[in-house]
């Protein structure tokens, strides 16, 4: 009885199952691993004391958007938060998405952004990339004029590649295309190149971020978008009242007005990172991508089995079963010890195997 009810798109579409497997070093999720500055945790900590709990959070999180504010350039009026950038994809999607409407999405790229488009009844029109997993800007554009899609998922730098637009190539999208385009900035912080401001320009844009990477707050779901007047103002129609807790507005706040010291450890991530990616292209029969984020995608031969004896080490990394990423692991970059432990132990399992 109960499968009669269920709608189509429910029963066709397929569980998204995100299973916490015990590791010693996770490396699979782009997590900061560093965690927020000491300083910080403590000035979140302190203003808990006191907190009305008892009460419903801020439904505008007017506070946290005038933080935003400051540090986007973008007017309060023209931000929304979420619970993580997933539930604005959400949002998007239920405003501009109804069923059999085209929407493109260049592969690969973010799953949340497929999940939902099926969920509402629409269509994924994937854009291949080139040889060098690169996204082609000009077949991007030319799929959603063809297909006149309502709307194109870009991310910049983009999951799971590591890769960038540049910026003419994303103006020369956002110009072209019939539909609304939502930039995907959640990597911005270590990339350092941004079009939020570009919504004043352009109304069709949308640019999703988020403080769950950079800023290490993943786990309380604190995510945000720009966008201009009128997209904004039915992207207010179906966003839910409360749908950030207290504690998350709080703690955002914390984060967002002591900014320097993410700055700081974002110079010294970066170190991290060119030396890490650096001691990975020294290991022979692994292919090293270029990334402008807090991950680096490799691609080498008998990828699962390699995948397992990291996994039996305590170390957990992403997998890709299918498609053009079979042959791939997606590593978080993490504190430089635990990177040296990674690299150790992949010369072996690439040794065994």
């Amino acid at each position: 009885m109960i499968e009669n009810l269920a709608r189509r798109e429910v029963k066709e579409i397929c569980t998204y199952l995100e299973t916490a497997l015990p590791c010693t070093i996770k490396m699979d999720a782009n997590e900061n691993e560093w965690g927020l500055p000491p300083d910080i945790d403590a000035l979140i900590a302190e203003g808990m004391k006191y907190y009305p709990f008892h009460r419903y959070p801020d439904s505008d999180c007017t506070r946290l958007k005038e933080r935003l504010s400051d540090y986007t350039g973008v007017p309060a009026k023209n931000l929304m938060v979420g619970n993580g950038s997933d539930e604005l994809i959400r949002y998007v999607v239920d405003t501009f998405v109804g069923n059999t409407d085209r929407v493109v999405i260049p592969n690969p790229a973010f799953s949340m952004y497929r999940f939902f488009v099926n969920l509402a009844g629409g269509v994924v029109v994937k854009v291949e990339p080139d040889g060098d997993l690169k996204t082609d800007a000009a077949k991007v554009a030319k799929t959603a004029i063809d297909q006149r899609a309502k709307a194109i998922f870009l991310c910049n730098p983009n999951n799971p590649t590591g890769g960038v637009l540049p910026p003419g190539e994303i103006r020369m999208i956002i110009e072209k295309v019939p539909g609304i385009v939502v930039m995907d900035e959640a990597y911005y912080e270590f990339y350092g190149r941004t079009v939020i401001d570009w919504i004043k320009k352009y109304p069709n844009l949308i640019v999703l971020r988020t403080m769950s990477k950079a800023m290490a707050l993943g786990g309380l779901r604190v995510g945000y978008l720009a966008s201009g007047d009128c997209v904004m103002e039915y992207l207010n129609r179906v966003k839910v009242p409360y749908n950030v807790g207290s504690f998350s507005q709080h703690a955002a706040c914390r984060v967002l007005e002591n900014r320097e010291a993410i700055d700081k450890w974002l110079d010294t991530f970066k170190t991290v990172r060119d030396g890490f990616v650096k001691d990975l292209k020294n290991i022979g029969g692994v292919t090293v991508y270029p990334t402008c984020a807090n991950f680096v995608l490799l691609r080498m031969n008998r990828v699962h089995l390699v995948w397992e004896a990291l996994f039996k080490k305590g170390i957990l990394t992403r997998k890709f079963g299918e498609g053009i990423l079979e042959d791939c692991l997606r590593v978080t970059i993490c504190p430089p010890h635990q990177n040296r432990v990674f690299i150790e132990e992949l010369k072996k399992a690439l040794g065994e195997v």
